[in-house]
């Protein structure tokens, strides 16, 4: 009879009854009626004819408060690790349970490594509230240490090292013997002699069939628990058949023995999972580098001395010591010293950059010689480095279409294998009048030779060295997804400011009155971060004006037009012509970028810009019209400036003076028609971003903009946008090519082996082989 929640079957005496309903255990009958109460019955329909563990009762947790960060708006946030996930059904509960709880704001659960976020209110809900939650559905969790997953990872590693070494020990000591025994079968072996090289051959065999082998029985017993049937399943199916036969046959004396293939299966299929496990790691040692910069700490100012203090401890305004051979953990300003840095760790640029009093610190350089004081101006968690690292942590798990699909015949794949298989043994039995020898050994090769893993492969290793090399190339993809949708698009949208152009803008031609108030003007431009009121900024500080911290009051920054403010009774404006027009201000229209200042509706200043093509502008168009992309100019900046780039760029169509829902309108219109490939940098560009088909920022774009994209380029120049666009194509080709391979390679390898001309060591050498060629082809995207 099997128990309501957890579906193993036990005795009906050892069953706990209630309502009709029967329970292995309390546990299980409490998980039931939680979920009953809770209108989640569904979970049970969702997790199929899959079973789960019975549920444990253990209420005891560790401390976890120094795990828990706080948020901008005051709220705690922590990562858990979610222990006892067995599928998609168990994800889906424990979102459904958690999101349901008063105090939970946010949870978003990574489907492949378990690894929750979870930001709460700890007035309404304690992280042991949530941690009992958790359990009391049958699940535990823990809390995130990357050290510890390392740990773990180094642990893992060590194990798969001693596995591989036994197998090709025993499997050379095995060649040896069968070379002795295939001579002896030419030219005569008494029959001891035989029985000696058999038995030596099964005392070596038993080790790598049942150590090496160990994860295969292990992975094909959690198939067959959830009745399915995977590659695992079919390669020790094969194996365990050839080694039971050949025992059989060695103590008979009857028929030859296959030790040294079942040895060499197993030893060539555990060699083709080493090269995936390998690369896996290749692709994955740029973000290890990353992460290492998480294991520091900072030196701080107490206000005596500068003493050591975890990075996600230090608060805005502390002073932080660097000195040489120092990471900067968290972003800032200089206030004294000066200092080399490298930046290489981000944005790829080999050039030191010196940093002095007043300029700004990004989290993730290295300090090359000298040494600052700096005053921080962000929390760690807000850094420009912690904000990179969560997007590679909480990396969408969304599948490409192409993945999905090739998911689907996977899952079918196996199965007909298992059935071909034994058609093949009664094809060879009963209609061939063959014996049990070359039945068997013909229905193993078709076990063994047919392939799932090389077509479960195909497309999830390429993407994965596709990612690692996009790392290396300081690029960064949020879904491995993007990759498909990336290789696929037919025309690119670009805002100009900021994206063409540089942030930088060069004053051309300005008008100061003589009754201006510079720091008062100066003040005012500081409200806003928008790069025209930078480039005024900067013009203000090297004529030495002084930054005056002015209580301005009812301020207004509306996006692609200007900043509305009150001080003392005054008002002030600053903007393009068209939102001083909106303010009853007349005011003659100008050709280039500007921006004009009115006081008391009296204009007091304006100021001419011309922009700077970002580096790599011009290449990238001319790729993107070699390969027949369309492209366009979407800017909020006004006609005359966005005509003067996009005829530079020799880009025929672009709309200028336009606000952030419009950038969205022609998005979503353009959708319909093509693939859209979004690039912005801007506050103003999130929309825009979030409505593109793919959608790409810069690393100096806005933390709104870096958040609704796509992709990240850590370089801030277009050279790498080619790349990326390069490397989207050149992945989606080998990916079809990967899977035309393995196609081709079942298709042609399987109906050899049915008609027994393929043995089963052949068959282990070419399915391993099939598995290593999809995996090296993969390997040439880098």
């Amino acid at each position: 009879m099997k128990c309501a929640h957890c579906r193993l079957n036990f005795k009906e005496n050892q069953m706990i009854k209630k309502n009709d309903i029967f329970f292995c255990c309390k546990g299980c009958q409490s998980v039931y009626e939680i979920l009953h109460e809770n209108g989640l019955d569904e979970f049970y329909k969702k997790l199929g004819d899959k079973t789960l563990n019975p549920i444990a009762n253990q209420n005891s947790f560790k401390n976890y408060d120094e795990f828990i960060n706080k948020t901008k708006e005051g709220f705690s946030e922590i990562y858990l690790m979610l222990h006892g996930i067995e599928c998609a059904a168990c994800i889906w509960l424990n979102e459904k349970i958690l999101i349901k709880q008063q105090g939970i704001l946010e949870l978003d659960i990574n489907h492949f490594t378990h690894k929750a976020r979870i930001v709460f209110d700890e007035d309404s809900i304690t992280l042991k509230d949530i941690l009992n939650l958790i359990e009391s559905i049958g699940y535990k969790a823990s809390a995130y240490d990357p050290a510890k997953t390392e740990q773990k990872a180094n642990l893992l590693k060590r194990g798969f090292y001693s596995k591989l070494i036994v197998a090709i020990a025993c499997v050379m000591n095995i060649m040896w013997i069968a070379i002795a025994k295939y001579a002896g079968f030419f030219t005569g072996m008494d029959k001891d002699i035989k029985d000696i090289l058999n038995f030596a051959e099964f005392i070596l065999c038993f080790p790598v069939l049942f150590y090496t082998g160990s994860s295969f029985y292990q992975n094909a017993f959690r198939a067959i628990k959830n009745k399915k049937v995977n590659m695992d399943t079919l390669v020790i199916s094969g194996a365990t058949l050839a080694f039971l036969y050949s025992l059989w046959a060695m103590f008979s004396r009857v028929g030859e023995v296959y030790f040294d293939s079942v040895a060499m299966i197993v030893c060539f299929v555990f060699i083709g999972k080493y090269l995936q496990v390998f690369s896996k790691k290749i692709a994955l040692d740029t973000i290890d580098g990353l992460n290492a910069f998480l294991k520091n700490e900072v030196l701080v100012f107490n206000g005596k001395e500068f003493k050591p203090k975890l990075a996600n401890e230090v608060k805005i305004d502390d002073i932080i010591l660097l000195r040489s051979g120092d990471k900067i953990l968290i972003d800032g300003v200089c206030i004294k010293g000066e200092a080399s840095l490298d930046t290489s760790s981000l944005n790829g640029e080999n050039t030191p950059l010196l940093i002095r009093e007043n300029d700004e610190l990004n989290s993730a350089c290295i300090v090359l010689d000298g040494s600052i004081e700096y005053r921080a101006t962000k929390l760690y968690k807000d850094s420009k480095l912690s904000i990179i690292i969560k997007l590679l942590e909480l990396a969408s798990t969304k599948k490409a279409k192409l993945e999905s699909l090739v998911s689907k015949i996977s899952g079918y794949f196996s199965p007909i294998i298992l059935f071909s298989s034994f058609t093949c043994f009664c094809f060879w039995f009963f209609f061939k009048n063959s014996n049990v020898e070359l039945s068997l050994i013909n229905a193993i090769s078709v076990l063994i030779i047919a392939c799932p893993c090389a077509l479960a492969l195909a497309t999830p290793v390429s993407t994965l060295v596709a990612l690692g090399k996009s790392l290396k190339e300081h690029i960064i993809f949020k879904h491995s997804s993007t990759i498909e949708d990336l290789s696929k698009i037919n025309m690119v949208v670009f805002d100009k400011t900021g994206t063409l152009t540089n942030n930088e803008l060069k004053i051309s031609n300005f008008y100061l009155d003589d009754k201006i108030d510079k720091e008062e003007l100066y003040s005012f431009i500081k409200l806003s971060n928008h790069p025209v009121s930078k480039s005024i900024a900067k013009f203000f500080e090297d004529q030495g004006i002084i930054y005056k911290n002015l209580d301005f009051k009812e301020l207004i920054n509306i996006q692609a037009k200007g900043l509305k403010a009150n001080l003392d009774n005054d008002l002030f404006l600053g903007g393009n012509y068209y939102f001083l027009r909106e303010n009853g201000i007349e005011v003659q229209d100008f050709k280039n970028t500007h921006f004009i200042f009115a006081k008391n509706k009296k204009i007091l200043a304006f100021f001419e810009f011309e922009n700077i093509l970002r580096e790599g502008a011009k290449e990238l168009i001319a790729y993107l019209y070699n390969h027949k992309i369309k492209t366009m100019i979407l800017s909020g900046d006004n006609h005359y400036a966005v005509k003067k780039i996009a005829k530079e760029l020799k880009i025929t169509d672009y709309k200028a003076s336009c606000l952030p829902e419009d950038k969205m309108k022609i998005i979503e219109n353009l959708n319909k028609r093509y693939r859209v490939l979004f690039i912005g940098d801007g506050i103003n560009d999130a929309l825009a971003l979030k409505y593109a088909s793919v959608s790409i920022t810069l690393k100096q774009g806005s933390d709104l903009a870096i958040q609704s994209s796509d992709v990240l380029l850590l370089k801030n120049d277009l050279f790498s946008l080619i790349k990326v666009l390069k490397l989207s194509k050149n992945t989606y080709k080998i990916i079809k090519q990967n899977l035309f391979f393995s196609l081709f390679y079942n298709a042609l390898s399987i109906p050899l082996a049915f008609l027994g001309l393929i043995n089963p060591l052949i068959a282990a050498l070419s399915m391993s082989f099939s598995s290593i060629i999809v995996v090296l082809n993969a390997l040439r995207i880098k």
